[in-house]
């Protein structure tokens, strides 16, 4: 694969692909250069605005990936004339997989035997759909020739719509199950990787993308936008390369049946991995020219700021004129309409995954404070604390989280027919992506907070008891993360969806009279100030303005629902706002298809083998986080978490507690913000009392109002009387 000698390809081929790839560079570098201008004058223009707060609370974690992320023994399907063999595998961290003869080639630093990246890969059920998938004429599932079954009984199969396909088997079901979950993790990862390097050069690359792709009349996102720029760039060109190369198949692809399609596939792995090598190199070059071109717009576009911003608006302004009747009408008649559902469709999915994410964060918490109550050993609590970060990357898991991101291939199957959307893909591995940072984040707070406040305390009980008030900390910081995170997602993918068609509809209309308004650009600006960038901003800003409308009419609609205003402390309620989200809480047209190659891996979007997406189905999906993380139901968890360490009461309506707001302060000092009706106690340093009479005693222990540990005690006028006693608990059920 990646590392291996081409067999099929000519010197006439190579040539040929030499030539059709620099033709296709010379086309696309033009808009890479237009978009660097126009992104760092974005930029220029976000320096002179003053800006808010980013929204976000929470440390952001910048924890570089692991080098190496999974290795073993796997059987692979290889070679011209396929057959197993055993490898030794390694999968990297940067997605990449690499096999060697023995483990012990490895351990020694010896090349591999080869090597492939995972972008654009899916994960299917069987060989025959590598094979057979999208593929031309007609053909029977019994094959006359079919390759050799597998000789273990555990498959793995991965796809790729250029790309020959990966075909493995293991001895166990729990090795496939922990390979499949480590494979879509690189995937994921290495599709998404410029969209998480937030960029300008990345912004501006994408930027790029979608110009010169809106040039040829292709609208919107879909699977071949994900990777690296080189290998986005391979598969555009790829995917016009393709009717050729299949109409010129090489006469040397003999065989029958599935081995000529293994054939066919090898062929074009081999004309992929070319045409990436040459992209490669070319944008290698180009990087010393960006450096040079980025000092020249330095040079440039920082005195004149003032006067191209005041242009562009200008231009601005006119092209509102001529736009708005017609987009008005459509964004009124064909997008307003389906505003809502689309929104409620996009936000259940992530929602969910998040709720989970904030009943895991709880749960492992809570479980390092029992740890470290119950120990008298230093040791432990620093264990504890490291320990949690290796949660983002515990792909066991986090898996049940990630899986509720899927959904979206059912739930928004309908935005293919009526707006041409083709980017589930992209849209399922972006929440993925949401999720996982918002667990890094969260157990990154953590971490640096007791790292920072508790090396100070001298006793267990003090210990315990910061510990807990940093953990509502970052709880309270995890909801306002989510919710903010949350809305940031819905409009992002409500512009990625409805933008494209609206351009579309537009084109006819607009976008062939763009061409009159170039005479408003200053020649010196030509370069960075183009009316088809303008013209796109203006569209954008009257779809925002429907998006905005809109999710506040959901919001609207949503309200409050009787069944979630529950009478628990804060902190229940700051639990709760894991997995109930409410919108108030946050400040047919015709069928087009824009690439008829996107679609190669669609069929097999499930990733896995039809047992396994049952599993994943909304009913069952909740009962798949692993039996040592939760011994019960997520959802009885989730409510028993949410009465779990809160204040009891033996009677109804007899008294309210608050959850103690902690200002952690640069200096190092923990700051109290205390309710002024609470008595000012110091929290006990003494052990809680063990045993039995813990229930009895409880009436002399809380004759006064206070706060004990995290839990804040307010009595009623009158004093405690008989039934209605407060009772304070510990997570191990002791009286604090």
């Amino acid at each position: 694969m990646g590392a291996q000698n081409s067999s099929h390809l000519g010197e006439r081929q190579c040539q040929h692909l030499r030539g059709r790839t620099d033709a296709f560079l010379n086309h696309f570098m033009p808009h890479y250069r237009r978009q660097l201008a126009m992104t760092f004058l974005r930029q220029i223009s976000s320096e002179l605005t003053p800006q808010g707060q980013t929204g976000y609370q929470l440390l952001k974690s910048e924890k570089p990936p692991q080098t190496m992320m999974h290795e073993g023994i796997l059987t692979q399907l290889q070679g011209h004339s396929p057959k197993w063999r055993e490898s030794y595998y390694v999968l990297r961290g940067d997605s990449s997989l690499e096999w060697f003869g023995s483990k012990e080639e490895q351990r020694c630093g010896d090349e591999p035997q080869g090597s492939v990246a995972l972008t654009g890969y899916t994960l299917v059920a069987s060989w025959r759909e590598c094979l057979y998938q999208r593929s031309t004429g007609n053909h029977s599932f019994q094959d006359p020739d079919p390759i050799i079954e597998p000789p273990l009984e555990f498959p793995i199969y991965l796809c790729h719509p250029f790309r020959q396909p990966l075909c493995f088997c293991t001895d166990t079901v729990e090795s496939q199950d922990s390979w499949k979950s480590v494979l879509r993790y690189g995937i994921r990862c290495r599709g998404t990787v410029l969209q998480r390097r937030e960029s300008s050069e990345a912004e501006a690359f994408l930027d790029a993308v979608k110009s010169y792709r809106q040039e040829k009349g292709i609208y919107g996102v879909d699977n071949l936008l994900l990777g690296t720029d080189a290998e986005i760039l391979t598969n555009l060109l790829m995917r016009d390369l393709l009717p050729k190369l299949r109409a010129q198949k090489p006469a040397m692809l003999r065989g029958m049946g599935s081995r000529r399609k293994w054939a066919w596939r090898k062929f074009l792995d081999e004309v992929y991995i070319l045409v990436l090598k040459l992209v490669s190199s070319e944008l290698h070059n180009f990087h010393q020219e960006k450096e040079e071109l980025q000092k020249e717009l330095e040079k440039k576009i920082r005195p004149e700021a003032d006067q191209m911003l005041a242009l562009r608006n200008q231009i601005a302004q006119k092209l509102q004129t001529m736009v708005c009747g017609l987009a008005e009408s459509f964004l009124c008649q064909e997008v307003e309409p389906q505003l809502a559902w689309v929104i409620e469709e996009l936000l259940g999915p992530v929602r969910q995954g998040v709720g989970m994410i904030g009943t895991l964060l709880i749960h492992r918490m809570d479980g390092l404070l029992r740890n470290v109550q119950r120990s008298r050993v230093v040791a432990v609590l620093k264990e504890e604390v490291c320990s949690l970060g290796d949660m983002p990357w515990d792909l066991e898991l986090m898996q049940p989280c990630y899986q509720k991101a899927e959904l979206y291939w059912d739930c928004l199957q309908g935005l293919k027919e009526r707006f041409g959307f083709h980017g589930t893909r992209n849209l399922v591995f972006s929440a993925q992506d949401l999720m996982q940072q918002l667990m890094e984040n969260a157990v990154y707070t953590f971490q640096q907070l007791s790292d920072q406040h508790v090396s100070s305390a001298t006793r267990r009980r003090q210990v315990i008891c910061l510990l807990e008030k940093v953990k509502g900390r970052v709880l309270k910081k995890f909801e306002s993360d989510s919710k903010f995170a949350q809305k940031h997602f819905v409009q992002e993918w409500l512009v990625q969806i409805f933008l494209p068609y609206l351009l579309r509809r537009l084109e006819v209309g607009c976008k062939l009279e763009l061409h009159k308004y170039e005479k408003y650009v200053f020649a010196d600006y030509s370069h960075i100030i183009t009316i088809e960038n303008i013209y796109e901003d203006v569209v954008l800003s009257f779809l925002n303005q429907k998006v905005n409308a809109g999710m506040d009419t959901t919001a609207e609609l949503r309200g409050f629902q009787p069944e979630e205003k529950k009478k628990v402390t804060a902190e229940t309620c700051t639990h709760a706002m894991f997995s109930m989200w409410n919108l108030e809480t946050i400040d047919s047209p015709p069928h087009w298809d824009p690439d008829p190659h996107h679609d190669l891996l669609e069929d097999s979007r499930r990733e896995g083998d039809r047992e396994e997406t049952g599993r994943r189905s909304r009913e069952t999906c909740f009962t798949q986080w692993p039996p040592e993380l939760l011994d019960k139901d997520p959802d009885e968890t989730e409510r028993s978490v949410l009465l779990e360490g809160s204040t009891i009461a033996m009677g109804t309506d007899i008294f309210q507690t608050h959850l103690l707001e902690m200002d952690v302060k640069g200096n190092g000092s923990i700051g109290w913000s205390r309710p002024t009706e609470f008595l000012r106690s110091q929290c006990p340093e003494r052990e809680p009392a063990r045993g039995g009479s813990q229930a009895g005693d409880i009436g002399a222990q809380l004759m006064a109002d206070g706060i004990y540990s995290n839990v804040a005690v307010k009595t009623l006028r009158g004093g405690l009387e008989k039934g209605k006693a407060v009772v304070m608990e510990t997570l191990e059920g002791e009286v604090l």
